[in-house]
């Protein structure tokens, strides 16, 4: 049992306590080193382990011996705990043997830096989005199921209140069958996360020069890569996945900023294994109408139309999230007072990021590790969110031709751990 006062990171059985500090108690908390110190691994995934009781924070890595001597000296002062610092994960995973990674670095390396950490035995999980290749998400797949090692997507969206009432709106077949879904992922802020500095600070396109910042992933990565913020949620909400894809875009040069090459907007149409179409659309450079009440620039929004009804989140402040039944016999549809933040929220949740849903991610991967319970966003289901986006972005670049999206899952053509007939890494 944890002590008073002690925050937890736990999910089990919820239903039978009343706060996380009455689960399952800790025996021996995670070991986990966090290899990469950006804003998302020193301002979020250090910060979990050592909040948490099921956490341990056993090392830090990052290319930067800057960042990694700074996070080292933060951790000291405020919690008087010394941490092995590193600039080599490799050597971090040899001599500190750590129970798991959280891997927080550069889209196209985090795969094969959390494939290394599973093969030499550890746990891991990995901030969003997973990857931007093919072969990447086979490479985690197949490794995750070689290895048995737990292994989770960071995605926090998912976790909002409205989408688990979704679900549950969806699987009792309110509106029907689902039908048409979209999802957007618009932000005007992605335009200081182009070039970051040796300190790791981020910088608008028309500072980068002067404060001697360089290009991020994000500059070059294809906006539509991004999609996975979407497709995880909403893929979630009517339980399927996408197996067709068609891309569209703006020209490969910012209109907002003309220093990044990268288009302002990507669109997906997608057709999925249960006979639903979706159109995503994803923009970091673009003007972005705040949704919710918290009046930040980054916007989400959802809708769900199916055969009997609708289900929209609300498209600004001022608006509210709806709900329409056909057989209802109702004139307008229902204002439904729905939110971000999971009404049944534990005190440890609250602050935790994102509305309060960050916490989800870390008490589902706990729960994972040290309990046995299945996460939901594992290495399939996270392959799910990112090849539909990858191959949208092969569709833009081959005049919109449609693309067939990969089952990760093993089956009559595939052994689990091993890769398809005619996939190479």
């Amino acid at each position: 049992m944890a002590a008073d006062g002690e925050r937890r990171a736990t999910l089990i059985d919820r239903q039978s306590y009343r706060s996380p500090a009455d689960g399952p108690p800790v025996e021996r908390p995670i070991r986990l080193a966090v290899i990469g110190l950006g804003p998302r691994g020193r301002g979020n995934v250090v910060g979990k382990a050592l909040a948490y009781a099921e956490y341990e924070l056993a090392a830090v890595c990052d290319r930067r011996a800057n960042l990694v001597a700074g996070v080292a000296e933060t951790v000291e002062r405020d919690h008087g705990r010394r941490v092995p610092g590193f600039t080599d994960y490799e050597r971090m995973l040899r001599e500190v043997e750590p129970d798991a990674v959280a891997v927080t670095t550069d889209v196209d390396v985090q795969i094969p830096i959390a494939c290394a950490a599973m093969e030499s035995g550890c746990h891991a999980m990995v901030e969003v989005p997973l990857c931007d290749s093919i072969e990447d998400c086979w490479r985690v797949v197949t490794t995750a199921e070689r290895t048995g090692k737990v292994f989770l997507l960071m995605e926090q969206v998912r976790f909002s209140g409205y989408i688990r009432a979704w679900r549950r709106i969806v699987d009792a077949g309110v509106i029907g069958k689902p039908l048409f879904v979209e999802g957007e992922y618009f932000s005007c802020k992605g335009g200081d996360a182009f070039f970051q500095d040796e300190s790791g600070r981020y910088h608008y396109p028309e500072h980068a020069a002067a404060a001697g910042a360089a290009p991020t992933w994000r500059h070059t990565m294809p906006t539509i890569v991004y999609l996975p913020h979407e497709l995880s949620p909403l893929l979630y909400v009517i339980d399927d996945r996408v197996t067709r894809v068609v891309g569209m875009s703006t020209r490969r040069q910012s209109y907002r900023h003309p220093a990044v090459r990268r288009a302002d907007v990507q669109v997906a149409l997608m057709h999925t294994a249960g006979d639903v179409v979706l159109r995503m659309a994803v923009g970091h450079s673009s003007a972005a109408m705040p949704r919710d009440t918290g009046g930040g620039e980054s916007a989400h929004w959802h809708h769900v139309k199916g055969s009997a009804g609708v289900l929209e989140w609300n498209r600004s402040p001022d608006g509210t999230p709806k709900l329409w039944v056909e057989d209802w016999e109702i004139e307008q549809p229902i204002s439904v007072p729905w939110t971000t933040a999971p009404r049944d929220a534990p005190p440890e949740a609250v602050a935790s990021g994102h509305g309060g849903r960050d916490y989800y991610v870390f008490a589902q991967f706990a729960d994972a590790v040290l309990h046995g319970v299945p996460v939901e966003l594992d290495a399939c289901a996270a392959a799910d969110t990112a090849a539909p986006a990858i191959l949208a972005a092969v569709s833009i670049d081959s005049g919109n031709a449609p693309q067939d999206v990969p089952d990760f899952r093993p089956g009559p053509e595939r052994a689990a751990g091993e890769l398809p007939a005619g996939v190479r890494l």
